[in-house]
């Protein structure tokens, strides 16, 4: 959300030299992507519910895959950018799993609260990284179009690893949502 929200526009225009309509065109597919993504994991989850399997690997293999187009957008790669950022968002959907994983763990009673510290925290990660992306972007000189190039680099893959991060985190945990 950090980046859907505030920063793939301006790689868009800063590292892929993007127009403000392509950027615009890019935006929706990007929109769709999340769409699909929404769409594709929740009635995954609930096929595999009914067949009383667990949506854990469901959530971290969608993650999994919105880490490494991640990692190769930090890593520079811009040849099918466009794909590689719709499957980042397209994938990156399934952290909504989380919700119905976690209520599950509490008295049906504490779900609201269960829900309302879980925005809390998605909120205050969202806007941490959307303040981590701009103050690793503003370490650099800014180009004449915008950020350094080289500078998203370093923000991108900063979130990467800190996706990474999370991501082993939920998996060493994963017997508690079993």
């Amino acid at each position: 959300m950090s980046l859907g929200t505030l920063w793939v526009a301006t790689w868009l225009r800063d590292v892929a030299g993007y127009t403000q309509a392509e950027i615009a065109r890019a935006l929706l597919a990007f929109a769709i992507a999340m769409l699909l993504g929404y769409l594709i994991f929740g009635r995954t989850a609930d096929a595999w519910t009914r067949r009383g399997r667990g949506t854990l690997p469901l959530l971290a293999g969608g993650v999994l895959a919105s880490s490494l187009c991640l990692g190769l957008l930090a890593l520079g790669v811009r040849t099918g950018a466009p794909a590689l950022w719709c499957v980042f968002f397209g994938s990156a959907t399934a952290v909504v799993l989380s919700y119905p994983l976690l209520t599950r763990r509490y008295p049906r009673e504490m779900a609201g609260r269960v829900n309302t510290a879980l925005n809390v925290f998605v909120f205050v990660g969202m806007f941490s990284g959307q303040w981590a992306v701009g103050a690793v972007l503003g370490l650099w000189p800014a180009s004449a179009t915008g950020y350094a190039v080289e500078a998203y680099g370093w923000a991108l893959g900063g979130l990467w690893l800190l996706q990474l991060a999370g991501l082993a985190w939920l998996w060493s945990g994963r017997k508690l949502f079993a």
